[in-house]
């Protein structure tokens, strides 16, 4: 079945409501996904002396064949398609690389900007070497260990008061933060163009750029309430997030429909 794009633009509502549809004709196999996937991303960040570049391999591979298996799902239940638990856990190395080269093809310049703005917020408020000592101690710290996270918190938080307290150095955070939610919001549905439509990570980019853009306004609305309804999961004891998270990928999927139009096929 064909989609165009909307005419219309986005209707946040009718993602919302499609997002919660399609969850709840199939809600067991997107429950017992979600909770497996977030069982297996524990085990691998518990397993003991793990080097931190294989931990950050195996996390990182369980985080995007779990994205890939939701975006499917969602993609199914568009459809209108029964979701089994077998169409969830299914691997795709194709859709798994497209996913990966496209988020690092983000990620990696938005790092960039982000240190840049960072190194310079830090020089207006002369407190540079504060910003490397904080750096250092996150290259040698161990991801897995609370301890070292929560002595850095003091440090990072006298850093983000010295900032606030000069007026230049704050200017330049807040421009860094305000182009970095730009970008996000004209990025929220790269995982599905990504995915989905396989295009090159230049051309995804480009392509959330174009369509997103007369839209801005209406995504951030969207992503402020899927923010709003995982919150909602984390505080029914956790549990929330099994409805919460296929809820959210399911409204994207309407969204990215509503915005982009497609040829509805789960075949990867």
């Amino acid at each position: 079945m064909a989609t165009a794009p909307s005419t219309a633009g986005l209707s946040v509502g009718k993602a919302l409501q499609d997002g919660w549809q399609v969850f709840r004709r199939c809600p067991w196999p997107f429950a017992f996904f979600t909770l497996f996937a977030l069982v297996l991303s524990t085990a691998v960040d518990l397993i003991p002396d793990l080097p931190r570049i294989p931990r950050l391999i195996s996390s990182s591979l369980v985080d995007l064949w779990a994205s890939v298996g939701l975006i499917r799902g969602a993609w199914l239940g568009q459809e209108g398609r029964s979701i089994r638990f077998g169409d969830l856990i299914r691997v795709n190395l194709p859709a798994l690389w497209r996913l990966f080269s496209r988020q690092m093809a983000l990620a990696v310049p938005l790092s960039l900007f982000s240190s840049g703005v960072l190194f310079l917020s830090a020089t207006a408020a002369d407190s540079r070497a504060h910003l490397q000592s904080i750096y250092l101690q996150l290259l040698i710290a161990n991801p897995s260990s609370s301890e070292a996270s929560t002595a850095l918190i003091p440090q990072m938080q006298g850093l983000a008061i010295t900032l606030i307290s000069n007026p230049t150095a704050m200017l330049v955070t807040l421009g860094g933060i305000i182009v970095v939610v730009y970008v996000q919001v004209n990025q929220a549905f790269l995982g599905f163009l990504a995915v989905v439509k396989g295009l090159g990570p230049i051309t995804t980019i480009r392509e959330g750029f174009c369509i997103v853009r007369s839209d801005w306004w209406q995504v951030l609305g969207l992503l402020v309430l899927q923010a709003l309804i995982l919150l909602l999961g984390v505080i029914a004891c956790g549990f929330g997030l099994l409805a919460a998270i296929p809820v959210v990928t399911c409204s994207t999927a309407s969204a990215y429909l509503q915005l982009f139009g497609a040829e509805l096929d789960a075949s990867f």
